[in-house]
């Protein structure tokens, strides 16, 4: 594979890269970083299953339009054909390093840092779509986000039990995910009137940052990017080192959080892993997965 991709990317840049890396990668994609003598390095993402590539095009053009920060801009594309089976986004590459693995002892740097990536995910969420809930570019849309959801949420509960059938997820957390399911409008109680955009994957990971000056650099890696309840990405906010950098406490001292808030929370969360599980075919992390079934279990036996 190796091979075919600096091949593929040597006819797309004219150019001989002196070096190349994998820097990363997840449940879609993996992500190499080629690097020239004398022009800027390149990140190339290599996609795993059909269609995500135009998708995550779709999500960072508009993201970009309200982001705060840089967000990765397309140099080229290559569709999947018979020298290379697979889709591949060529992308500038940003400043700055990944914010997953950045820890600061002075709580004023944290705090710093924190303000920033908030600030800018409160910008997405203050752009909303007088159309309604749905997917980014869709052909339809939703005049409610439940209306919307729960569509989704049925499918989820389909991928659940085909997990379950090939022994990827338990038989407890199948029950939780079908008891969430019979008791969505419970969840789901209080309306939800705006449809604010979300990035989908905002958590640590997904920032660069400059670590000395405490600074974000880039905002990155949208998944799932679409038109909902803006309480849809907080939960990221507590992935990676979040809760060492106060995420979600810094969001929830600048806008307001409804009062169903922590059982949406664990809701999003297991149906969101779940559905990744399933699409991208990765083994399940089963010991994850029963924690976020018990976080939201808790709220269902309090609403039984």
């Amino acid at each position: 594979m190796n091979v075919q991709l600096e091949t593929i990317v040597f006819e797309k840049q004219n150019n001989t890269a002196e070096r190349f890396d994998r820097i990363g990668g997840g449940f879609y994609a993996d992500v190499y970083k080629f690097d020239y003598k004398n022009s800027d390095p390149v990140v190339v993402k290599v996609y795993k299953s059909k269609g995500l590539m135009e998708k995550e095009i779709s999500q960072i053009q508009i993201l970009s339009k309200y982001a705060l920060f840089p967000m990765p801009q397309v140099i080229w594309t290559h569709n999947a054909d018979d020298v290379f089976a697979y889709d591949i986004l060529a992308m500038n590459c940003l400043s700055g390093e990944n914010g997953g693995s950045v820890f600061y002892l002075n709580p004023s740097k944290r705090a710093k840092l924190a303000e920033q990536v908030v600030d800018n995910l409160i910008a997405f969420h203050n752009e909303h779509n007088p159309n309604g809930f749905g997917e980014i570019n869709s052909d339809k849309y939703y005049k409610t986000f439940n209306e919307y959801y729960i569509k989704r949420t049925v499918d989820i509960f389909n991928m659940a039990k085909k997990l379950n059938e090939n022994g990827q997820i338990s038989d407890y957390v199948l029950a939780v995910v079908s008891t969430a399911v019979k008791n969505f409008d419970k969840i789901f109680y209080l309306p939800i009137t705006e449809s604010s955009l979300i990035h989908g994957d905002y958590n640590m990971w997904n920032i660069m940052i400059d670590k000395k000056n405490c600074k974000v650099t880039a905002v990155i890696d949208p998944c799932g990017c679409m038109w909902a309840d803006r309480e849809f990405d907080l939960y990221q906010l507590n992935n990676a080192n979040g809760k060492h950098l106060k995420l979600f406490e810094t969001y929830a001292k600048k806008k307001s959080l409804s009062e169903n808030y922590r059982q949406k929370m664990a809701f999003y969360h297991l149906f969101t892993e779940i559905e990744h599980y399933y699409n991208s075919g990765y083994p399940v992390k089963q010991e994850q997965v029963k924690k976020q079934a018990d976080r939201l279990k808790s709220f269902l036996k309090a609403q039984a």
